[in-house]
């Protein structure tokens, strides 16, 4: 079967396959959205503000369906399907994701069933589609991983990564700003090194996430929220492109890794939710308080506090998450260990900085 770049031609060079992919995606997603809207507020599925909540009226929750639908739609028609055949396994664990969550977002899902949801899309990923971290550059004098341990890292991850981005979906366009800068660089990054399918699943994500941040910063008429839906599809995808930067062969010679930092830019990309998501978790546990149970601990709600603003509070994270990839990328003649030494000495010194005082623990 032809994809979308055999049957045109001029679609065939990959700088144009990722544009096309992060066009189509906006273009479904910001058609779909309006509709998703109508429909979530025809059957009464609202966010409700509550006492923890940092918006005072009703939103629909369904933000993330339209990002599912860009996302899948865009991959499957400007992929090459032979040179990427884990995408079916991507896919499949897309759906997993996508009725978990949507079923959380209507009817609210323990933390357990979603746990359970998490851990089948996260198997489907590491066994069958064999994406996993095989490597951990010497990073505490640890090389190659045996496949058991590899199989348990790679599935602490991410349900971890999915965890973290829903943690900090508590503001306007913070988790889809992440989301968006993230597979940016990630899609820079495969591209450069000619994995095009890949920096074609990261440019139709940035596509479908840059639809959503308008209507869930901007618009009044169609205002919407991600859902669980939305936030744990981002960080699935998230850590799968990180999965694959990580073990990315170089085109030149299979037998080498394609980007030797690639564990320290992971880190400095994903830097904003791993932090807030091992503070606060650390935070409850300390509390001896359950790592699901909500409060108001996280960055968000530190800086909200001081800016007074959504947009400011998810611009001023977003450009310190900017500035951090920046740095590790100029500095990337220091090695991997070097690197991700500093970048947990900025998280301390952050975590000092917000402090460690746990605040009120029915907040989200």
């Amino acid at each position: 079967m032809k994809n979308i770049s055999e049957l045109i031609p001029n679609l065939s060079s990959s700088p144009v396959l990722t544009f096309a992919g992060f066009i189509f995606a906006f273009i479904v997603t910001w058609l779909g959205i309006p509709a998703v809207n109508r429909l979530a507020k025809t059957k009464n599925l609202y966010d409700v503000p509550v006492n923890r909540s940092s918006h005072q009226k009703p939103v629909p929750r369904l933000g993330g369906a339209m990002i599912f639908a860009g996302v899948i739609l865009a991959s499957v028609l400007f992929t090459d399907l032979a040179a990427a055949s884990e995408l079916k396994y991507i896919i499949a664990s897309m759906l997993v994701l996508f009725f978990i969550g949507l079923k959380d977002d209507i009817v609210s899902l323990t933390p357990i069933k979603k746990a359970i949801g998490q851990i089948i899309a996260a198997l489907i990923i590491v066994v069958p589609a064999n994406i996993r971290i095989n490597c951990f550059y010497g990073i505490m004098g640890i090389d190659e991983v045996p496949y058991i341990p590899s199989v348990i890292v790679t599935l602490i991850f991410i349900t971890g990564l999915i965890n973290s981005i829903n943690f900090i979906d508590g503001i306007d366009g913070l988790a889809s700003g992440i989301g968006i800068l993230a597979s940016i660089v990630f899609g820079i990054i495969f591209l450069l090194f000619e994995h095009v399918s890949y920096a074609v699943i990261c440019f139709s994500l940035a596509g479908s996430l840059a639809a959503f941040f308008y209507f869930n910063v901007a618009s009044k008429k169609n205002k919407i929220f991600l859902g669980d839906t939305g936030s744990m599809l981002i960080g699935f995808l998230l850590a799968v492109f990180t999965i694959y930067l990580i073990e990315m062969p170089n085109p030149g010679n299979p037998l080498e890794k394609a980007f030797p930092i690639a564990p320290a830019m992971s880190l400095a990309v994903l830097f904003i939710p791993i932090f807030d998501g091992l503070r606060v978790s650390l935070i409850r546990i300390i509390n001896g308080r359950s790592m699901f149970q909500a409060d108001n601990n996280h960055i968000h709600h530190k800086l909200l506090k001081i800016t007074k603003n959504h947009l400011k509070t998810t611009a001023t994270i977003l450009i310190i998450n900017a500035l951090m990839i920046a740095s590790i990328y100029f500095l990337k003649n220091l090695g991997n260990k070097l690197l991700i030494l500093v970048l947990i000495l900025l998280g301390i010194l952050f975590a000092i900085l917000l402090g460690f005082k746990s605040s009120d623990s029915t907040k989200n």
